[in-house]
């Protein structure tokens, strides 16, 4: 199985990058490829645009797409990162750099459940949440989308394909776009390593 990391947008209402926040001794872009490294994914593309070189110095990447069409919206970013997968792919788990708490056995067990033609996502006490995996027919259809359209609009298009598996991770519902989600984020955490 492959993974899209989508890390290219501007962080605008963050004013730096998503990707380059400090959180858990790492960043937020290496707690998710750190996750990956620990799952059953074979191979991943990260997606950069928006201050590329200095997310690039940051990391030790795997293989890197450049978006140059960024602010033109995610679903640019996300078309990339299915263009770049290998050929031969059966299907992408696709994890957004702004949700940062990616456990490792929360991917395999999207992977676990992996069947052509379907999207598969995590739950937790009923609410959907990140990374989603997507099998390649869908990834296609991504992939068509015209650019004033999000990938949301094919995921709803057919419920029956949708495929939830409920885990026990409240981090899949985790998503920071505000400096006071960072900070409310920060405190939970060290919450959570004193208790």
């Amino acid at each position: 199985m492959n993974a899209i990391v989508l890390a290219a947008g501007k962080s605008e209402r963050m004013g730096r990058p998503k990707a380059l926040l400090p959180f858990r001794n790492r960043t937020f872009l290496g707690n998710i490829l750190d996750a990956i490294s620990r799952s059953s994914i074979e191979s991943a593309v990260v997606v950069l645009g928006h201050e590329r070189e200095l997310i690039e110095r940051s990391h030790a990447l795997p293989r890197v797409v450049f978006n140059a069409a960024y602010e033109q919206g995610m679903i640019t970013s996300f078309q990339a990162g299915i263009r770049a997968l290998p050929p031969g792919a059966e299907g992408a788990v696709v994890f957004l750099v702004d949700h940062p708490v990616v456990e490792p056995q929360t991917i395999d067990m999207l992977i676990d459940h992996f069947a052509p033609g379907r999207i598969v996502l995590p739950t937790f006490q009923g609410r959907r949440g990140h990374p989603v995996l997507f099998s390649v027919a869908v990834l296609q259809e991504i992939l068509e989308l015209p650019l004033t359209k999000g990938a949301n609009a094919v995921v709803w298009k057919d419920p029956r394909r949708i495929t939830e598996v409920p885990v026990n991770t409240p981090g899949i519902l985790v998503d920071i776009d505000t400096p006071e989600q960072f900070k409310e984020l920060e405190q939970q955490d060290q919450q959570e390593q004193h208790e």
